[in-house]
């Protein structure tokens, strides 16, 4: 049996990336998401284009290397190219925003100019990911709007360039990482860094959507409200305002496990992890019980849903540590 192209080869490594992408923000207790999901869609992105231009090429991994001059003797550059090495001595070949500008040239392969924009804004949340241990409600409302439209432009350009079928998979980020409510998310800002970085990702997303695009976007508005229905299930309306909207998504118990995972032993465990100076006293508790009410963070399930009154047990999201950061220590 013969062996898949190259390019081939390539893309499914790039529909890996993302869709691992998307797993890992997705998990309610990982602290790294917005940075992870960064890594892993640009370097999507990045073997998506790699497979476009390989395929051009008649799988010909000449296409993507990148090549240099060197100096002859008498100090000039001589007219030679030579493929350049990294330091494995392997060929080095060429980043995301060279593919980009050979790409976004004139001809049948032109890149719409909102996806180098909003690879651009992902480029610069994982370069920038040193200056913010968790992103601020602010980032992370961005990152999470930046994020929906790259996997929504790399699943309309994978189906158009390879006819790819993602129809197996759900892809969709869940807006779970940030605390605040949605449109009015706010939050301290730990450092300059992210500051900045904010205000660029800010003029990114400003940017008009150019005609013959409609299909692509820097971001996407992305709005949620939860409405609760029965004890046993959370109805979600999850909806794109600058390009209509994505069909509702309900919320089972299964998925309200995943969004609230800690029992009360669970968060105090966690907490006594993270505070040096943190006791599971009545202070605790008198921090603790107002957030009950709050569902953003807590869930409370009953043994039966028709009795309100009855044996009742509260599960916790992992984004309620915020809220005690600043009464105890961190270790």
């Amino acid at each position: 049996m013969a062996a898949p192209p190259r390019f081939q080869r390539m893309l499914d490594k790039a529909d890996a990336a993302l869709i691992s992408a998307i797993e890992i923000y997705n998990k309610p207790d990982f602290a790294y998401r917005e940075e992870t999901f960064a890594i892993l869609a640009i370097n999507a992105w990045e073997l998506l284009l790699k497979g476009r231009i390989l395929r051009d090429s008649g799988n010909d991994l000449r296409s993507l290397y990148v090549y240099e001059r060197r100096r002859v003797k008498s100090g000039d550059w001589g007219k030679r190219r030579y493929i350049k090495r990294n330091r494995t001595g392997n060929a080095h070949t060429k980043h995301l925003f060279q593919l980009l500008n050979e790409l976004s040239q004139d001809g049948p392969t032109e890149l719409p100019p909102a996806i180098p924009h909003n690879l651009r804004a992902l480029t610069e949340i994982r370069d920038n990911a040193v200056h913010f241990v968790n992103a601020s409600p602010t980032l992370a409302k961005q990152v999470l709007e930046i994020g929906t439209a790259c996997v929504q432009n790399y699943v309309e350009l994978a189906r158009r360039w390879f006819n790819r079928d993602f129809s197996r998979y759900k892809l969709y980020l869940m807006p779970i990482g940030f605390v605040d409510a949605p449109g009015t998310a706010a939050g301290l800002i730990v450092s300059a860094g992210e500051e900045n970085l904010i205000g660029y990702l800010g003029q990114l997303m400003a940017k008009p959507t150019e005609s013959g695009s409609g299909d692509y976007r820097v971001a996407l508005t992305v709005n949620i409200s939860l409405k609760k229905v029965t004890g046993a299930a959370v109805s979600s309306q999850h909806t794109t305002t600058s390009s209509g909207s994505i069909p509702a998504v309900e919320l089972v118990e299964e998925d309200i496990r995943r969004i609230y995972p800690w029992d009360y032993a669970t968060l105090t465990s966690r907490l006594r992890e993270r505070y040096v100076d943190f006791v599971a006293n009545q202070r605790y508790h008198d921090l603790r019980k107002p957030l009950k009410d709050d569902d953003r963070y807590v869930r409370t399930r009953h043994l039966d849903p028709e009795n309100p009154k009855g044996i009742r047990k509260d599960f916790y999201n992992p984004n309620i540590v915020r809220e005690f950061d600043e009464h105890y220590t961190l270790e």
